[in-house]
């Protein structure tokens, strides 16, 4: 065959195969939201990623991202790619790993709310990583929104997050707690004021149930002090500006600060716990890390204030 006739087949091949690192920048951008910070996962440029997009969109015929004031949304042609695309790096990551056997990969990687760092991290690292071995456990501490993203995106193996029961569905278990208010010792609500509170920017899934009942109960209340970082907030409620809502079990590990007795504010209804595994993990296979896992992270905390 010459090489004129070779180069319209070559052509063929490139636009019936799609490069695992396209597929992977476009679910990024669905799961994370915006391109930079798909860019920022993957140590990529915007430009980069941008370029990855147009040949993804190139090779397949079709828009799949459309762009607004508000992000990035799929086209009704996007989503099913994106359906499918979660399959194909599936498939491709259970090739990789050794056709689906999980104990043979050589990390395992877990993530957990930055709220649990302090007391459920060692606990994590120590059991889960003696029932992982001879595979490494990763742990990632971030917020449950980027932590149900990652696990469903496939970059994280097993995480435990809170959220809604619809958050927890298809989780490999799932149990409420209680959200409780949390204050500095000496701080004292003066009579009609407004409720200051402590928040991330981004509001956890605590934050909005404080909000939520607070409206509900028609009680004003105002954010005095907001922070991405867990330990900035805590300082801010030891500091004395406001309330904290936070989940009982940690909650009981965060002294100096203290639980607000009942009947002073209203009461805030349970949050949903879980553990969620990727889509493709053999949970069969990791039972002891599974189990290792949920036994940290449900353990009660033995002191208490």
């Amino acid at each position: 065959m010459s090489h004129q006739e070779s180069e319209p087949i070559a052509a063929a091949m490139e636009r019936a195969s799609i490069p695992t690192d396209l597929l992977r920048t476009f679910v990024a951008i669905c799961e994370l939201g915006s391109f930079t910070k798909a860019a920022h996962l993957f140590g990529l440029t915007q430009p980069a990623v941008s370029s990855h997009m147009r040949r993804l969109e190139s090779i397949i015929g079709a828009d799949l991202l459309q762009k607004s004031l508000l992000g990035v949304t799929l086209t009704d042609f996007g989503a099913e790619v994106l359906r499918q695309a979660r399959r194909m790096l599936a498939i491709n990551d259970q090739i990789v790993s050794g056709v689906g056997l999980q104990p043979n990969l050589q990390v395992l990687r877990i993530g957990i709310p930055n709220v649990y760092a302090p007391n459920k991290l060692a606990g994590i690292l120590r059991q889960c990583g003696r029932a992982a071995e001879p595979s490494r456990v990763q742990v990632r501490c971030d917020h449950s929104s980027a932590l149900l993203r990652g696990v469903r995106a496939g970059h994280l193996d097993l995480v435990f997050a809170l959220g809604s029961e619809e958050e927890m569905q298809g989780s490999l278990a799932a149990w409420p707690e209680p959200v409780v208010w949390v204050r500095a010792a000496d701080l004292v609500l003066a009579a009609g004021a407004a409720i200051p509170l402590v928040s991330s920017p981004n509001l956890l899934p605590p934050d909005r149930i404080a909000m939520a009942v607070l409206e509900a109960a028609h009680r004003r209340y105002e954010v005095v002090f907001t922070a991405f970082d867990t330990m900035a907030r805590r300082a801010a409620a030891a500091a004395g500006l406001g309330y904290c809502p936070t989940p009982r079990s940690a909650a009981m590990t965060m002294a100096p600060l203290v639980i607000e007795e009942p009947g002073v504010l209203p009461e805030l209804p349970s949050i949903m716990k879980g553990i969620i595994a990727r889509d493709d993990l053999d949970t069969r296979a990791l039972a002891p890390v599974i189990a290792a896992f949920e036994t940290v992270v449900t353990a009660e905390q033995d002191n208490s204030h």
